[in-house]
């Protein structure tokens, strides 16, 4: 796409301005993943974590990242990826509940037959799991899903809805996502 994509306004917000509004409303501790300056992001109030074991390593080096400074009365860290700004109001207590239910360390987003890994939930004690795995060169966040057995959760495709997980990677993703937005505040959509 070009740029920096998270400072992209979609319906009058950065994308990343947009995510951390979502974030907010669901979670306790917001924090942002990243290895870029933190004086970039200094508006946006919230703590910048840098990949672990060292820069460069991908989403999963973010979710270690995120995962080591966990406040300690918190045992999950959502991941909401910036270029999927539009989630469901439940994706969080969805994501939960599927880990518990489950019995396993991490969940992952599932919408109209397409997985999301990056909209997902990982328990604090599935970063040794992350650890290895990137020790071994595999930044991956599906292969991390899958040996940890993490619970896929769908959501359901709804009509009249904004579709949820629109993924933006290009400008014409951005603008495909803003006249979606558009729409549904003109009571076209929904």
């Amino acid at each position: 796409m070009g740029g920096n994509k998270p400072f992209r306004e979609v319906g009058g917000m950065t994308l990343l301005a947009r995510v951390i509004e979502t974030a907010r409303a669901k979670c306790d501790h917001v924090m942002i993943s990243s290895n870029e300056d933190a004086a970039l992001f200094a508006k946006y109030d919230v703590p910048v974590v840098r990949d672990l074991p060292k820069a460069g390593q991908g989403p999963l080096g973010g979710v270690l990242g995120g995962l080591d400074v966990l406040p300690g009365d918190i045992d999950w860290l959502v991941s909401f990826p910036v270029d999927c700004p539009i989630v469901p109001d439940d994706m969080v207590a969805q994501l939960l509940s599927g880990a518990r239910n489950a019995g396993v360390k991490a969940a992952f987003a599932s919408h109209a037959d397409r997985d999301h890994y990056l909209s997902s939930i990982w328990h604090r004690g599935s970063a040794p799991v992350i650890a290895t795995q990137l020790a071994d060169d595999n930044r991956r966040v599906g292969a991390a899903l899958r040996i940890m057995d993490a619970a896929k959760v769908t959501f359901p495709v709804s009509d009249g809805a904004i579709e949820p997980f629109t993924n933006v990677n290009s400008p014409e993703d951005l603008n495909a996502l803003h006249k979606m937005l558009s729409g549904f505040v003109e009571g076209k959509g929904g």
